[in-house]
Parts: C-alpha cells; sequence; structure tokens
C-alpha cells in the first residue's frame, strides 16, 4: 500500500464506488504514477474492511474510466494507465450528451462558451496550423459550396470545418472543451437554420481559412467575429420575442449529425 494513499471511512451505501473514487483522486493528484501498481483485491479489502468481491468491483469501476489496466500472471496486477485523447473525448461526449438532455443549458450558454473558446481556437491555428491542418480546414468549405445537398450534409460540412480549425489550434484542451459545444449545436441549428443564407455562411468560412492560411491572427479573429455576429443575427430574427438566456437547450428538436458519433479529439 503506498504511504501517500490515505483512506477515507466508507459510507452504508455503494462501497465500491467509493472505493473506486478514493483511487481515482488519489491517482489523480500523484499518489501513483503512470505505470504503478496499485493495491491487490486483498489489500484493499483489508484498508476498507470490505469483501473481495467488493474490491474487485471497486477495480472494475476504475477500469472503466481508463486510468487502469489490469494483467494477469505472476507479475500481473492493476496498474495506472493514461487514457489517450480519443477515450477521454468519448467519455466526455457521452456525459455531456446526458447532461444536455437532463439539464438547463439555454442557447446563450452555448453561444457565450463558443465564442470564447472558438475565438482562441481560430487564434492559434493561425499561428500553428500545418500544410496539413489547412488542407483539412479547407476541404469542406469547397464541398459545402453544393447548395442543393441535404441540410443535415451541409452542416456535417460546418461541423468538419470547425473541428479542423480546433485541431489546428494543436492544444489537446480546447479540443475537449470545443465537444462540450458541438454535442449542442444539432439542437441549437434548429433555431435558424432554415434562415441561413447557406452562402453567407460559406463565405464567411472561406475568410476564415484564408487568413489561418495567411498566418494572421488577427485577420482569423475578425473573419470570425463577422461569422458569428451574422449568426447571432439570424438567431435573433428565429427567436423574435424570446431571449436566448430563456431558451434550454433539451427543449429543442435535433437534427441528424455527426457530432455526437465524432469526438474532436480523434485523429
Amino acid at each position: 500500500m503506498a504511504d501517500a494513499f490515505v483512506p477515507e471511512m466508507l459510507g452504508r451505501r455503494d462501497a465500491s464506488g467509493q472505493i473506486a473514487r478514493q483511487l481515482r483522486t488519489a491517482i489523480s493528484s500523484g499518489v501513483w504514477e503512470p505505470g504503478e501498481r496499485l493495491p491487490t483485491e486483498l489489500e484493499l479489502a483489508d484498508t476498507f474492511d470490505v469483501s473481495r468481491a467488493t474490491a474487485r468491483e471497486a477495480l472494475k469501476l476504475l477500469s472503466a474510466t481508463g486510468l487502469v489496466v489490469s494483467a494477469r500472471g505472476s507479475h500481473g496486477g492493476t496498474f495506472v494507465s493514461v487514457p489517450n485523447a480519443v477515450d477521454v473525448a468519448e467519455q466526455l461526449s457521452d456525459s455531456i450528451g446526458l447532461w444536455y438532455r437532463a439539464g438547463n443549458v439555454t442557447l446563450h450558454d452555448v453561444d457565450e462558451a463558443r465564442w470564447v473558446l472558438e475565438m482562441h481556437c481560430v487564434d492559434l491555428a493561425a499561428r500553428r496550423r500545418t500544410p496539413r491542418d489547412l488542407e483539412a480546414i479547407k476541404a469542406p468549405v469547397e464541398a459545402s459550396r453544393d447548395f442543393n445537398m441535404d441540410i443535415a450534409d451541409w452542416l456535417d460540412l460546418d461541423l468538419e470545418f470547425h473541428t479542423a480549425i480546433t485541431k489546428a489550434a494543436k492544444n489537446q484542451i480546447l479540443e475537449l472543451a470545443m465537444t462540450a459545444i458541438h454535442l449542442s449545436r444539432p439542437a441549437t441549428n434548429t433555431v435558424f437554420v432554415e434562415l441561413l443564407d447557406r452562402a453567407t455562411v460559406t463565405d464567411q468560412h472561406e475568410a476564415i481559412y484564408l487568413a489561418i492560411s495567411d498566418s494572421d491572427p488577427q485577420k482569423a479573429q475578425e473573419a470570425f467575429q463577422r461569422h458569428v455576429s451574422y449568426l447571432d443575427e439570424v438567431r435573433r430574427q428565429a427567436l423574435a420575442d424570446l431571449n436566448a438566456s430563456e431558451v434550454i437547450v433539451s427543449t429543442l428538436p435535433a437534427i441528424r449529425h455527426s457530432a455526437a458519433n465524432r469526438p474532436i479529439a480523434a485523429e
């Protein structure tokens, strides 16, 4: 048992869940480093005064988070593992998707968060983009010039465009945060999608792309601001007498969209 790990007294319910949370907290705070072995089922059972089955269930719960992996054999056990970005994004996507459906997140919350996060993304993308990034950003802009395609397919290209910009920013934390924004968009798009001028949106996307291609952060931010301002104006027209801060995301119908099936951190 690691000396730095100090177990807390368990409550009466969900002992395995409580043990798993304590172990998760200890791993996050550095009690055990990546590659280090955790206490065995028997050691955990003795430490927490629970059955071995309860300790085993706690390790299974911890394993489901991707923080640990198990190995068999004489040198086996449960070891700390660093989850990859794709796994983290998928878990985050599931949790946020449920949160949107059950919570009281408003359109204003989504709009404000998107503006703050993506404004930084376009700035960093202009500074850090690679030739491969530029290809990924440009491709959906060109494809979206087909204004006769199904609206859901066109919105998928919109997501592909903004996702490529986020990836070009080369910041995994921003990628994960933007996952939350993109998960809400299938619903928030229903507010104004029929009023959007596809040609205008595509031209605005192209302006953002060109600024990033020119490695001009200020120009990229200005182009993004014009795009967001246009979307805000169209949304105001669509909402008429309603206020974005009063419209709950979970009350809006969703358009078929690939956001939930394409984690933003995935390569």
